[in-house]
């Protein structure tokens, strides 16, 4: 059950980074786009295309962090298994100090310290393979945690675009920051529920931060368009 939650919450965790950053990008991205151009084939094109193009980057990105994550754990770890593995076992340490102390010799000695050393080894291989799948490695697939990211960061994304989709591109800007702030709120206030935060305190801070970049897009955009219009 544990084991169950654990890559849970490590799935969760590739849900909760795409979403967040596909919101805040294609918000910014495509206000910008709206405002800059007027033009909704543009902006729907662009959108898509950015999309794509990012979903399928997140994805690479997230299999080669998860990839060489486990890779760089295990390999950090590896000496100190070999290490437990080697040590010297019950021969050598107190359960032979009191066997001599209790004098006992022979085949019975033989036979209790063999015995204590394979409980040993048995108990020192259930430690590794525990550490091991707890490791980043063990604990997210990488192909799952690439897919998911992929997967989170276009759905995530198609709900600022989806309102140039069924209106006219100056109509579609506010809407599109709206539902998308809105969005960002309650998908704040879910976060909370994971990451043990205040719910409120989570839910503002991601407004806040798509709020800042919709409008610094926002006012680029029109930034571009008044200069264009001066040249064209």
């Amino acid at each position: 059950m544990k084991r169950r939650k654990f890559r849970l919450t490590r799935v969760l965790e590739e849900v909760v980074f795409g979403v967040e950053d596909s919101l805040v990008s294609t918000l910014g991205a495509i206000t910008g786009i709206a405002v800059g151009t007027q033009d909704a084939h543009v902006v729907i094109l662009s959108g898509v295309v950015l999309l794509v193009a990012e979903s399928f980057s997140m994805t690479a990105g997230s299999y080669l962090a998860s990839e060489s994550g486990g890779e760089v754990w295990l390999q950090e770890h590896a000496d100190d298994w070999d290490t437990l593995m080697r040590s010297p076992g019950a021969g050598h340490g107190p359960i032979a100090a009191v066997l001599d102390e209790e004098r006992v010799h022979g085949g019975a000695r033989e036979r209790i310290l063999k015995a204590v050393e394979t409980q040993r080894r048995r108990w020192l291989g259930q430690m590794v393979q525990h550490e091991r799948q707890a490791s980043p490695s063990g604990s997210k697939s990488p192909v799952l945690a690439g897919a998911v990211m992929g997967a989170s960061y276009f759905v995530a994304g198609m709900i600022p675009l989806g309102a140039y989709l069924i209106l006219p591109v100056e109509h579609a800007v506010v809407p599109s920051i709206v539902v998308t702030l809105l969005t960002l709120f309650f998908f704040g206030l879910w976060k909370a529920t994971i990451t043990k935060r205040s719910a409120w305190r989570s839910g503002v801070e991601m407004v806040v931060v798509a709020a800042i970049a919709s409008g610094a897009s926002y006012a680029l955009g029109l930034l571009a368009r008044r200069v264009i219009e001066l040249f064209v």
